[in-house]
């Protein structure tokens, strides 16, 4: 299809609603156009019809003059042609009446021929003198002299009645010749006309749809282009700008678009710098953190083992108190730094082969005495002939340690069961608890960072909200991911899959 005619159409300088209100009114006035040359064409050919029609009548009249003509001559020259004893009265009276009657036929055919003029003119002058000549001949019938007559019929009559018949007959000819010639022309006419009313429906038709793909591919390009853009800025490229030539409210939107679309692009930079800051002052700060707190909680350790002789009873509840918050934020700063590296990209796994059984063992000896202070059932499902798994065992101890504390931290009553499976080279892990249960409108937001699913100041479990955002994460990285079900008042079950076998490390966004 033509591809300039779209591309005028979006750079007139007009809106959408006068181009197309400017297209149905093209649309209309080809339709206007179309019924006024089939209205013209039909005229024309009603036209020919009745010149048909006219003709035919004519070509009867014509016919009907030839018949009388050779009646007629025939019956005067039938008269006399009698012996003279049977001419009589009677019979002179009838052979004029039959003269005149031819006569009457010429003056109504005055009124139909009128285009035939000169030829009725001689017929009608041929006609004139033969009847002087059997008005003369029939004059001398009466008188008695029949030879004299029939030798005027011979000589004068018969030579005129040859003539009128010859004259009569080029007047059928012709007229039926007039009337084949006009028969052909109007077929010819008609397929004329035929074929005009087919190209005006067919040009009009092309133009319509020409007008119709123009103005629908100048609305419809320019929101394709657009959606690209979007889909790019989706993406994360603020680099592409779109081209809309369009002079309407489309080239206002698509303009505007490409500068929200740079502006977009400028603050991502700016927000990306923030971020590699935050991170980069996360990362620091972390390890300048660690630092002091484990020597905080080396001397604390030390001083409970009385390594520097005997602590009362009511000092050492207090740096067991410390040494308990220690450790509670040295978990912190290890998950403020966890998550730093992710968003830096520093953080790499360390393949190995690696034993899920001995994960859940390592995880299950790690919460017991959690699960016992609260009088929870901690239950584990793993069936002995699971395949040895590939990935980063530290980091997949951490994942599901983080899930069954939090079963165990929010769960007052029932159980926490570890359940795990192996199926076409994929381990599903189950985390489940008999605990209050998360609302459906919480169970995404929980895996953000710093959200929970109980935000508010009176919550009654403590908690940053880092450690699912890093539990997905880890995931993510090994090529897996998580998700949770969960009914409030029925408890919830966290889901994780990951490959058995990790041959890379994963990109997260």
């Amino acid at each position: 299809m033509i591809a300039w005619f779209p591309r005028l159409v979006a750079r007139l300088p007009a809106s959408v609603q006068v181009k197309l209100l400017a297209a149905f009114l093209i649309i209309t006035g080809l339709l206007i156009t179309v019924g006024a040359v089939s209205l013209g064409v039909l005229g024309k050919s009603n036209r020919r019809a009745e010149e048909l029609v006219q003709l035919h009548r004519k070509v009867a009249a014509y016919r009907q003059l030839q018949h009388d003509t050779t009646a007629q001559l025939y019956s005067v020259t039938s008269t006399l042609a009698l012996p003279p004893e049977q001419i009589g009265a009677r019979t002179i009276e009838a052979a004029l009446r039959q003269l005149k009657q031819f006569g009457y036929d010429l003056d109504r055919l005055q009124y139909v021929a009128k285009d035939e003029l000169v030829l009725l003119g001689r017929i009608q002058e041929e006609y004139n003198r033969f009847i002087q000549n059997m008005s003369d001949a029939i004059a001398m019938i009466a008188k008695d002299r029949v030879a004299e007559a029939r030798e005027l019929q011979r000589t004068q009559a018969t030579p005129l009645a040859d003539r009128l018949e010859r004259l009569t007959n080029e007047l059928v000819n012709k007229a039926e010749a007039e009337m084949v010639e006009r028969v052909e022309r109007s077929h010819t006419a008609y397929m004329t006309s035929q074929w005009v009313v087919i190209g005006f429906a067919v040009g009009s038709v092309g133009l319509a749809l020409l007008l119709g793909y123009a103005l629908s591919w100048s609305l419809i390009a320019p929101v394709q282009r657009m959606d690209v853009q979007f889909q790019q800025i989706a993406q994360g490229d603020f680099s592409q700008r779109v081209a809309v030539p369009n002079r309407d409210e489309l080239g206002t939107l698509a303009a505007n678009l490409n500068r929200t679309t740079e502006e977009l692009g400028r603050l991502y930079q700016q927000l990306e710098a923030a971020s590699r800051h935050k991170s980069q002052f996360l990362a620091s700060m972390s390890h300048e953190l660690r630092t002091p707190l484990n020597a905080i909680l080396g001397y604390t350790e030390l001083i409970i083992d009385d390594i520097y002789g005997a602590v009362p009873d009511k000092i050492r509840d207090v740096l067991e108190r410390v040494q308990q918050s220690g450790k509670h934020l040295l978990g912190l700063i290890n998950a403020v730094l966890d998550l730093s590296k992710i968003e830096a990209g520093r953080l790499t796994l360390s393949l190995a082969d690696y034993s899920m059984q001995e994960v859940v063992q390592t995880v299950f000896a790690a919460v017991e005495s959690l699960a016992a202070e609260k009088r929870l059932a901690l239950n584990i499902s793993v069936p002995p002939d699971l395949p040895p798994g590939r990935g980063d065992e530290q980091r997949l101890s951490q994942v599901l340690l983080n899930l069954v504390g939090n079963a165990i931290k929010f769960t007052d009553a029932g159980e926490v069961s570890i359940q795990v499976t192996a199926t076409d080279g994929v381990f599903t892990v189950a985390v489940s608890d008999t605990g209050p249960g998360i609302a459906e409108a919480d169970q995404q937001k929980i895996f953000e960072e710093f959200q929970q699913a109980d935000s508010s100041s009176t919550r009654k479990q403590g908690g940053t909200g880092l450690g699912l955002a890093i539990t997905k994460k880890i995931i993510e990285m090994h090529g897996g991911r998580i998700w949770v079900e969960s009914r409030l008042g029925k408890g919830s079950t966290f889901w994780f899959t990951l490959p058995v076998h990790v041959e890379r490390q994963r990109e997260v966004a």
